[in-house]
């Protein structure tokens, strides 16, 4: 869903495939068929095909799209683009199965929605929930949900506090940009060594140019960390497979231990838990 109208589809090998696009517009040379269970007008739309009836409500359009799109893959909608979270409470009048995964927001667009909006009690629930757009450097991300992935592609973060905000409900999280130092790194390990982000299982995250220094992101906790010669790799929900070696390893009492590694070209630490005794 998007300024261009609401696309309906698949996914093939990581790309967008539209099947149908709802969209206020005239239609060349119609053709009528079967949509949903009653007798419409489309035509051809690029490679795909068109659909609106100006005789109808907008929403009952899209109602009537939604119940073709599922009919035809026997199956509940399992993506949503959308820039705007009212997308999420017409798929929860529709179905109850979460999502697998959110794409919130457009890489070039600089329009914003709070948490609250994606999170609100009408809201479809999805598993996953990627920012893709411009967000503020001071956005709360302050979750009432828990999510097995979330990730922020232009998001300016330099405070730890609200990093944690959301590794406190999220299994694995993703910062393709931030602002963060090694002082900062420092203190999510000792969060994570203290059980306090037990949820968390991996974390990626972009730090600030020339901002890491071993020497200020080990320090006080030397002794819980040592080298690891194996390779580890850590496969994460969207089934991208994350490097975590060569690095480190962090023990906690309890005999959990992570690994994480930093590649000073990319200035990316990551960090993934590789042995739960749980």
């Amino acid at each position: 869903m998007d300024n261009n109208g609401m696309h309906f589809g698949f996914t093939r090998e990581e790309m967008l495939v539209f099947m149908i696009t709802l969209k206020d517009l005239e239609m060349k040379e119609p053709m009528n068929v079967n949509i949903g269970g009653e007798k419409k007008q489309i035509s051809k739309y690029g490679n795909h095909i068109l659909f609106y009836d100006a005789g109808m409500p907008w929403r009952q359009c899209v109602s009537l799209v939604f119940k073709h799109i599922t009919y035809l893959f026997r199956m509940e909608i399992q993506i949503l683009y959308c820039h705007n979270p009212a997308a999420m409470k017409f798929i929860r009048r529709r179905q109850s199965t979460p999502l697998w995964m959110t794409y919130a927001g457009d890489w070039g667009s600089s329009m914003y929605w709070t948490i609250e909006n994606y999170e609100a009690d009408k809201c479809i629930r999805t598993k996953g929930l990627c920012f893709r757009g411009w967000i503020p450097e001071d956005y709360d991300f302050s979750l009432k949900r828990d999510y097995e992935y979330v990730q922020a592609k232009r998001w300016n973060c330099r405070e730890l506090e609200d990093v944690l905000k959301i590794v406190r409900r999220s299994k694995e999280v993703v910062l393709d940009e931030s602002r963060l130092v090694s002082k900062n790194v420092n203190d999510l390990f000792n969060h994570w060594l203290e059980n306090r982000i037990d949820g968390l299982k991996f974390l990626s995250i972009k730090m600030a140019y020339l901002s890491y220094t071993e020497a200020l992101v080990f320090r006080g906790i030397e002794h819980r960390i040592t080298d690891t010669t194996e390779e580890v790799n850590y496969k994460s929900f969207t089934g991208e497979l994350y490097q975590l070696s060569p690095g480190k390893c962090l023990r906690r009492d309890d005999g959990v231990i992570a690994s994480f590694s930093y590649d000073p070209n990319t200035w990316i630490l990551n960090f993934g838990v590789v042995d739960d005794v749980n």
